[in-house]
């Protein structure tokens, strides 16, 4: 274990990537990242919910309202 010590970081198949990209004063972003896509989250639960690929709009506070009285009565 002690000669792991001494392996120099740009040659190591696991660390050169990373000591490559701090020498370059960059992020390292590895080309099989674990992240999910950004706004997957939010299709996730659209899908979830039955939502489909229906298109969001944007509804105004005094819209919303109204709306939402109309359907309280509709039973």
């Amino acid at each position: 274990m002690n000669l792991l010590t001494n392996l120099p970081l740009d040659v190591s198949v696991f660390y050169a990537p990373y000591y490559k990209a701090v020498m370059d004063g960059e992020e390292y972003v590895s080309e099989h990242s674990n992240k999910p896509p950004k706004g997957w989250a939010k299709k996730e639960m659209d899908r979830i919910r039955g939502r489909g690929n229906r298109p969001r709009q944007t509804v105004s506070v005094e819209q919303f309202v109204a709306e939402s009285r109309n359907q309280g009565t509709k039973k």
